[in-house]
């Protein structure tokens, strides 16, 4: 793939599922400001224990086949229908063990209405199984256009779906409802836009390949699901149902960035890295430039959230939600690191090298769940600060290691965050300035002129400091040229007519 060709996939694969994304998430936050106001802590605590459940489970559905169907050069249709057999039946199966684990759940949060919520939000197991093989599809042939608006009508009809019962009076099953809204519309948008053909299954060397390969990847996010629930799971054992769903709400709007901006990145990264495994120059200065891009939008919004929570949370969700202003701080500042870290893992699974991101994972499940253990002791604000004080050594074992299979030096890491980091801190004096000049204004007021100055401060520091990389986004997004998507998920290789047609990574 040529450079140009490789960049015009990227720019137009994040134009795609950044703008659906951000209209996206401006209905659905409407919505969901609305819900909160409708809904209990209590509601909010029982959605997040029946998903902590379903959630660790999920870890399972596709044994890191994913990750393979994106990986592998050399994928066939014959693989690609024999992976998603096994994709569908662990699902299946999945579904089953859902059922029969529910009341273990509900005796261990001691909440007997976990059992019905956990049983129903296990349907999800069934949904994904027919669509997730469709959706690496999409991802591999970096078809994110189709993606995007597949994830688009499903968390827009999730979100009126919830909206709808909140206000019928359903209380937690309208959460319970938009979620598996949202599923059923993805899933089904992901097999129209790339349907899998199957063929009767068979066990061959490539599949044991895969599986290899898979393991490794699955059993990483398995500890990493491990290690970063265990503050869910010891603050509803713990603390109370009460006191999770308010650290559930702050840990959300603290994953805001993660979820819904550096997760658009990461979708592109995997494909755009594997594409580039055996180019270690090019593909140096793709993860320096992906890695200055998420500190330069996120860095931002949580220094922001950090200074204006005070403000912001009882003008926007009422006095009622105080008590999450020190945890969603906290919090913040934790995923300030978390967010610039997530390339790490894509570009060591993209360079076949699974077995660093399973290392990190298990040192992160000994560490992540013995501070929170420890910070329990404090309460809430002890449990957000756990993430504060274990976050910094594990983002320097993990970002060391990436660095150092990529032969590059912590000078070039630095380079590429410092203008994001010295406009952060300019933004910090210019709201703080406008806090000690008016500080008696009314709340709402008071939230607009943070934001209006912290806003003008960031890019006005950029604007002086940093005009290139303006320039080069500029550019890039003039220049973009949308690619489409070939109406098939395979072509036959040009080398060999004998052997069976591969998925491409090329896009019309």
């Amino acid at each position: 793939m040529t450079q140009h060709s490789l960049r015009s996939k990227v720019v137009s694969g994040l134009f795609w599922l950044a703008a659906t994304k951000a209209l996206g998430q401006a209905i659905t936050w409407v919505i969901t400001l609305l819900v909160v106001r409708l809904l209990t802590p209590a509601d909010y605590g029982l959605m997040g224990m029946a998903v902590l459940v379903n959630g660790f489970l999920l870890l399972f559905n596709e044994l890191g086949l994913g990750a393979a169907i994106v990986q592998r050069p050399d994928l066939s249709r014959r693989d690609l229908s024999n992976l998603r057999w096994v994709i569908l039946f662990v699902n299946f199966l999945l579904f089953g063990i859902v059922w029969i684990i529910a009341p273990l759940a509900g005796r261990y949060f001691h909440e007997p209405a976990v059992v019905p919520l956990t049983r129903v939000v296990g349907g999800m197991f069934v949904l994904s199984g027919i669509g997730a093989p469709s959706a690496y599809v999409l991802i591999r042939r970096m078809a994110f256009r189709q993606k995007a608006q597949a994830e688009f009508a499903g968390n827009v009809l999730g979100g009126f779906a919830t909206l709808g019962m909140a206000l019928a009076g359903f209380g937690v099953w309208s959460l319970i409802a938009g979620y598996l809204v949202l599923q059923l519309v993805m899933n089904t948008l992901y097999c129209i836009h790339a349907p899998i053909p199957l063929q009767a299954p068979s066990f061959e060397r490539s599949v044991v390949g895969s599986l290899r390969f898979g393991s490794q990847v699955a059993l990483g996010k398995i500890l990493w699901w491990v290690s970063s629930s265990a503050d869910t799971v010891i603050v509803g054992r713990v603390l109370g149902t009460v006191s999770l769903g308010y650290y559930g709400l702050a840990a959300q709007f603290a994953s805001i960035p993660l979820d819904k901006v550096v997760s658009v990145i990461t979708q592109v990264a995997l494909p755009s890295f594997a594409a580039l495994q055996h180019d270690t120059p090019r593909l140096q200065r793709y993860y320096l430039k992906l890695v200055g891009l998420i500190a330069f939008i996120t860095l931002p919004v949580f220094v922001g959230l950090i200074l204006v929570a005070d403000t912001a949370v009882p003008v926007l969700l009422t006095e009622k939600w105080l008590t999450i202003v020190l945890p969603l701080k906290l919090l913040c500042a934790a995923s300030a690191l978390r967010a610039i870290e997530t390339m790490n893992t894509p570009l060591l699974i993209a360079k076949g090298r699974p077995g660093i991101p399973l290392f990190n994972s298990m040192l992160q499940t000994v560490v992540l769940p013995i501070s929170f253990l420890v910070g329990a002791r404090w309460g809430l604000p002890g449990v957000a600060a756990a993430w504060v004080a274990a976050w910094p050594f594990l983002f320097l074992v993990v970002t060391g290691q990436t660095l150092a299979v990529l032969s590059l030096s912590p000078v070039a890491y630095l380079k590429a965050i410092r203008h994001a980091v010295a406009a952060s801190t300019v933004m910090v004096i210019g709201i703080i300035g406008v806090r000690s000049i008016a500080h008696a204004s009314p709340s709402v007021t008071l939230l607009v002129l943070y934001c209006a100055a912290g806003a003008a401060c960031y890019i006005g520091y950029h604007l002086i400091f940093n005009q290139d990389m303006l320039r080069e986004v500029l550019d890039t997004i003039k220049s973009r040229k949308v690619q489409e998507p070939p109406p098939a998920a395979f072509e036959a290789p040009s080398v060999d007519a004998a052997v069976e047609p591969h998925l491409t990574v090329e896009a019309r």
